[in-house]
């Protein structure tokens, strides 16, 4: 028994020395326990050695490696809380050249402020581009001396006047440049351009005036910035779908040739309209293969746009989703975090609180510095079960990303809502009682991605399906609960098959959820009952996590929450439910929860 509680002893001082090195994101790809090791520093672009000893960190490397060897000690000590920085030679490099993340400002003006707080969360985990969406059908958001019409309030049809000066836009890029991230900025046409139409009474952009004006804004872009300061330029060229934005492929080469006689690379979206020479694809939201040109490409495909999918799911996209899948090394240039948000907002704070940015900047900042070995569609939006080898990636990350959120995010001021899930159970059945899985381990479940990979099974009876967990609290304890049935992308609006749903109404669907039998009554909808947006209605409550979470009692013991989702268009479902202390904004797990896919 003593030589038991000895063993014990030591391997909690042991697992207590060692956190702050297993909590680290982006995971590096060595770490020895000890200062006394003699390793080569890595000579790759970016990489750097980080030795620490008795608290002191030395780093080698080349400029970037050195910014990224300080990044890692700065959590380290972080991590490390009121204990020492534990001793330690970290190996580092990263797999792709850039690590990004566009903001879309054209749509939805975001303060320099929140702006500046997205590139230092940024630099801090290790990525180093800001794509900058500056220009959309609302607005064209960067101030033009050339052309000062861009900037009447007419010319806008969303907060009217909102755009950056050149001063504020030098101001960015400064602060992006001291933090070792380049500013990609984005003028996009000939697509999405109303604002500039609207602005410049050019109805047609095929007339020789908007060839004329667009290649000006170009050079005067280009003029705020030397080359080595602004590399790159990003003309869009994606969803030129209206007749006035047809244009000959003259005015494209005329853009692009603006772009490189400023010295800059160019890039543009793919699928998009042909851009000449060299232009970098930038390829955007479903699998667009670009082999066969080796044209070298940014990837930002499928759930790396974060506005369709919710926070927990973040977790799969992470841990699965492969960047850069396609082509040789010189070709995969590196992926970039799509955050668009279609929708007008009714708070600054939306864009980032809605979309999840700050977990999804810790979470995927580890697949964009790492890669993954192997890509897993199947597994985008759903997490292998417990006793699948491949489930350990996804729970490593999540105790990362739970601890950067507790101990190096401390206090933090922006939304951060993400709450452990890996330990959740859930078993599924059809209306017929048929047992479709069990030992689920995630918060949000879409029953589809359970069987369509595998064939073309639907569910029986009339296609309800039925979640169902059992907990076992070691007290009663009083809590909250996010909860979600219907599941909105913030870039596709409010549809048909799932609007919010009317008073009284979890989905238009009738789905509903039990806590011990009892109904849990659904929110009190502020826009109840509402599809399509034709009034410019901001989301305000439609999702779980960017609402207050539904007040819930767990009881000391077993208890059993049943959640039944009625069969939804295309056989889609949706069940969201996670307990959770605090606000949606801060949230935390509840302790001593344990879960259950069978009763107790």
């Amino acid at each position: 028994m003593k030589i038991a509680i000895l063993a014990a002893a030591a391997a909690l001082a042991a697992t207590v020395c060692a956190d702050a090195l297993d909590e680290l994101l982006p995971r590096p790809r060595t770490v020895l326990r000890g200062a006394d090791w003699l390793v080569k520093a890595p000579v790759q672009p970016g990489g750097y050695q980080l030795v620490v000893r008795d608290g002191r960190p030395s780093v080698s490397g080349d400029a970037e490696g050195r910014r990224y060897a300080r990044a890692t000690f700065a959590q380290l000590r972080r991590l490390a809380g009121e204990g020492p920085v534990p001793d330690c030679v970290i190996n580092d490099w990263p797999e792709f050249k850039y690590r990004g993340l566009m903001l879309d400002c054209g749509r939805n003006y975001q303060s320099v402020e929140s702006i500046k707080d997205v590139i230092s969360a940024l630099a801090a985990y290790k990525f180093n581009v800001f794509h900058w969406h500056l220009t959309d059908n609302y607005g064209w958001r960067l101030e033009s001396k050339r052309h000062p019409e861009l900037q009447k309030a007419a010319a806008f049809s969303r907060q009217p006047g909102k755009f950056y000066t050149q001063r504020e836009f030098k101001e960015v890029l400064a602060f992006a440049r001291e933090r070792g991230v380049t500013v990609i900025p984005e003028l996009d046409m000939p697509g999405h351009t109303l604002a500039f139409r609207k602005a410049t009474g050019i109805a047609d952009l095929a007339d020789d005036r908007a060839k004329r004006i667009l290649g000006e804004l170009i050079d005067e872009l280009c003029s705020l910035a030397p080359p080595e300061e602004m590399p790159i330029v990003h003309l869009g060229t994606d969803e030129a779908r209206e007749r006035g934005e047809r244009v000959p492929q003259g005015h494209l080469d005329h853009w692009a040739a603006r772009v490189v006689a400023n010295g800059r690379t160019l890039m543009g979206w793919s699928p998009g309209l042909r851009l000449p020479g060299q232009a970098v694809k930038h390829l955007w939201m479903g699998a667009n293969d670009p082999r066969g040109d080796a044209t070298p490409y940014i990837d930002s495909q499928n759930s790396f746009y974060i506005n369709h999918v919710d926070p927990e799911e973040l977790l799969s996209v992470a841990a699965y989703q492969q960047p850069c899948r396609w082509g040789g090394k010189d070709e995969k240039l590196g992926a970039i975090i799509g955050v668009w948000h279609d929708d007008r907002i009714a708070d600054t704070e939306d864009v980032v609180r809605m979309n999840a940015v700050y977990p999804a900047i810790a979470l995927l900042s580890d697949s964009f510095w790492r890669g993954r070995e192997r890509d897993e569609p199947s597994l985008y939006a759903r997490l292998p079960p417990p006793d699948d080898p491949r489930f350990a990636l996804a729970a490593d990350l999540e105790r990362r990303l739970v601890a950067q959120r507790d101990k190096v995010l401390a206090g933090f001021r922006h939304p951060f809502p993400y709450v452990a899930q890996t330990h959740m159970r859930w078993r599924m059945t059809d209306a017929d009682g048929k047992l479709l899985a069990v030992d689920i381990p995630q918060a949000t479940v879409y029953p589809r991605h359970f069987w369509f990979p595998k064939g073309a099974y639907a569910p029986g009876g009339d296609g309800k399906v039925v979640l169902e967990t059992w907990i076992s609290s070691e007290r009663d304890i009083d809590c909250g609960a996010w909860i979600g049935m219907t599941g909105f992308s913030r870039s596709d609006g409010r549809s048909r098959d799932a609007p919010t749903p009317a008073l009284g109404q979890w989905n238009k669907h009738g789905a509903t959820i039990e806590l011990n039998g009892k109904p849990i009554p659904p929110p009190k909808w502020t826009h109840p009952a509402t599809a399509g947006n034709p009034k410019e209605i901001p989301l305000v409550d439609e999702d779980y996590w960017y609402r207050e979470p539904a007040p819930i009692h767990l009881k000391k013991g077993v208890n059993h929450v049943k959640m039944t989702l009625p069969k939804r268009g295309g056989w889609k479902w949706i069940g969201s439910f996670t307990p959770i202390l605090g606000t949606s904004d801060h949230p935390r797990e509840v302790p001593g929860l344990v879960f259950s896919s069978s009763e107790m």
